[in-house]
């Protein structure tokens, strides 16, 4: 990859993660709100997909149901159930547990998603690269604070988005390939509007109007992340966008203490700062170019 087209890449995604940290505190806001009722995660992933399809709308009409045609509809089903699983139990997690703990270790997902890209789209992966995968893991151990003497549910629950998550990456990376990203907008959202909905009618309850802001804010600005992100996937490696998921961690930090009053804590300092260094190295340790 084009040293030009890298340094753009990790531009794309970090603007993004700005963009996804946002929606996830949407969605604490949603959980931490003294008035309303207590919305299931289902409720919330529902309103994560149908505001953010709401949002796509006027650009859908705009190019007429094309939009909605695809060759490769089996990724599209692909990416739709690992986002869907992946956005209800990160928004599970973020409930459970401060909003930057969460997210740190549901971000662990680049490591996943190179672990994905090595076995479905054979990209190669130095050595070094596996060494920052273990200093991932070794952030999330440090972060889920062991001291505690079990493994915390908020956790486990992050950690299964962070599966889930990387997965959905590398199956955004096959799509983009081949897909324009409204393409790839427009069927996410309406698809996962539709199953999330399903899933929430047994827990759904009609929300107080001070929820309404925060449930639309986690659509829309979700979008807007992916829509940069999406851009990213079409021109970078699914093994180098990865690891620029950490600078969620920043933003994360920073809208937990400004919005929620949460300080980080020398659990997440510590395991954070691993889970960093780990995303650079995975970033940065690049296979040689065969001469």
């Amino acid at each position: 990859m084009p040293a030009g087209n890298a340094f753009k890449t990790a531009i794309l995604v970090i603007v993004s993660c700005a963009f996804f940290a946002g929606a996830n505190a949407c969605a604490k806001g949603v959980q931490t709100l003294e008035v309303g009722p207590d919305l299931h995660p289902l409720q919330i992933a529902f309103a994560r997909f149908a505001f953010g399809f709401l949002t796509l709308l006027p650009f859908i009409l705009r190019r007429g149901i094309g939009v909605f045609r695809t060759q490769i509809p089996v990724k599209h089903g692909l990416r739709i159930v690992f986002g869907a699983a992946g956005v209800t139990a990160s928004f599970a997690a973020v409930g459970m547990m401060p909003l930057a703990d969460a997210i740190a270790i549901a971000w662990t997902s680049p490591i996943f998603a190179m672990i994905f890209a090595i076995l479905f789209l054979r990209e190669r992966v130095v050595p070094l690269r596996w060494a920052g995968a273990a200093l991932g893991l070794a952030g999330v151990a440090i972060m889920n604070q062991p001291g505690a003497g079990v493994l915390q549910t908020g956790a486990l629950v992050a950690l299964l988005s962070a599966v889930l998550v990387g997965a959905e990456v590398v199956t955004i990376r096959l799509l983009a390939q081949s897909d324009n990203p409204l393409t790839i907008l427009a069927i996410n959202n309406l698809s996962g509007a539709v199953i999330s909905g399903v899933a929430a009618i047994p827990v759904f309850q009609m929300p107080d109007l001070a929820q309404l802001p925060f449930l639309i804010g986690v659509g829309s600005v979700m979008v807007c992340g992916q829509l940069l992100f999406i851009r990213a996937a079409a021109i970078g490696e699914a093994s180098f966008i990865a690891p620029f998921y950490y600078s969620t961690l920043v933003y994360a930090a920073l809208f937990g203490l400004l919005f929620f009053g949460e300080t980080p804590g020398l659990h997440l300092l510590a395991g954070g700062g691993l889970i960093a260094v780990s995303g650079l190295v995975i970033a940065f340790a690049r296979p040689r170019a065969v001469a």
